[in-house]
């Protein structure tokens, strides 16, 4: 069925909808601030998951031309989308999947981070077989504590032993942060830099041992404008700002993407509305519940098909009435879909394939 031209609460619901205007914003808020800059923006795919989307962020300007993800599987859909510089900002460790990323560098170039000399090793071996130059680039943990090298000095033994082997090309450093709460402005620009200083005495230290660093990759959206203030930096991982969610009201940046539901049951003695969308179609991982967009509402319960919210004032609902969710993490909402709708002043202006949903392995 052609939903071209539709508007959008005439849709069949629950729908993965995305507010075209704003995703233009937030590329254009990222675009500006970096057309002029010594850095560059990596859209990280992981978030978006659809080569469409990634291509309007390259063409509005303020990027480098080539995009994160964070698997093999989603480098595999840019890829086949006619995108051929990729970073893998994370480590691939498993045979068959470095297989299949020098499978990759053979039409594109390829880079993926490292924090580990058995990894490395694995990589020149498969690389070396396949005939095919493998980009590396060091990750420094500097928050998250989950991948990432702990010290400079690990750094830069790496650093010296991608410089030695075979199809192997030392890029440089990366590193990926996190911020919680609803931190003030101050608070965001001092963990920010904390962080950043971070990964920039690792890229120091593996100068001063005399190795050459091209690219100083960093992320994500909180310290987007942060970065600025670093003329060392080349790069930035930014994936969140483009569909944006809750987490982020003190970024300059808006929610584009939302789920909209219809009331299929009112319960006025006990206060509560029904809606048709539940887990399977929005995700709230570490217990945080989805917010009824401009409601005065609280979750109660959700399941698989519906989900139930407590509303202050239960007489202004009808059946039928379209409502939208707000979720929490993007990342997981967009992989619970096939396809995103596109409308502009609620008008339906395209619907696209999310071609990187699902990408498991």
């Amino acid at each position: 069925m052609n939903l071209v031209g539709q508007n959008i609460y005439k849709l069949e619901t629950p729908e993965l909808i995305i507010d075209l205007d704003v995703v233009d914003a937030n590329f254009n808020t990222v675009s500006n601030a970096y057309k002029d800059s010594h850095l560059k923006m990596r859209t990280h795919t992981k978030n978006l998951k659809s080569p469409f989307l990634a291509r309007q962020q390259v063409n509005a300007g303020g990027s480098n031309g080539g995009v994160c993800t964070a698997k093999v599987s989603e480098a595999e859909i840019m890829v086949e989308s006619g995108f051929d510089n990729i970073l893998i900002a994370n480590q691939v460790v498993s045979n068959d999947k470095i297989e299949r990323l020098c499978s990759l560098a053979k039409i594109a170039d390829m880079k993926v981070g490292i924090d580990n000399v058995d990894n490395l090793q694995n990589l020149s071996k498969f690389a070396y077989k396949h005939n095919v130059i493998l980009g590396v680039l060091v990750e420094i943990n500097t928050s998250m504590f989950r991948c990432g090298v702990r010290s400079s000095k690990d750094a830069v033994e790496l650093a010296k032993l991608a410089n030695k082997l075979p199809n192997i090309e030392f890029k440089g450093v990366m590193s990926h942060q996190s911020i919680s709460g609803s931190p003030t402005e101050q608070e965001r620009w001092e963990i920010g830099k904390s962080y950043i200083d971070i990964l920039l005495d690792a890229k120091k230290t593996i100068e001063e041992a005399g190795i050459d660093i091209k690219i100083v990759s960093t992320g994500e959206t909180f310290t987007f404008d942060i970065v600025l203030e670093y003329p060392e930096i080349t790069e930035v991982q930014g994936g969140t700002y483009a569909l944006m969610d809750v987490n982020y009201p003190y970024m300059p940046f808006d929610i584009a993407a939302r789920v909209m539901s219809s009331v299929i049951d009112i319960n006025i003695s006990l206060d509560l509305i029904t809606l048709d969308s539940g887990s399977k179609c929005i995700a709230a991982p570490n217990f945080a519940k989805p917010i009824l967009e401009g409601q005065d509402a609280e979750l109660i319960d959700m399941r698989l098909d519906y989900s139930v919210y407590k509303v202050s004032d239960v007489n202004k609902y009808e059946l039928g009435q379209k409502l939208f969710l707000l979720t929490t993490h993007q990342d997981g909402l967009i992989n619970r879909w096939d396809k995103f709708v596109g409308y502009r002043k609620d008008e339906v202006q395209g619907v696209w394939d999310i071609l990187g949903r699902g990408c498991h392995h």
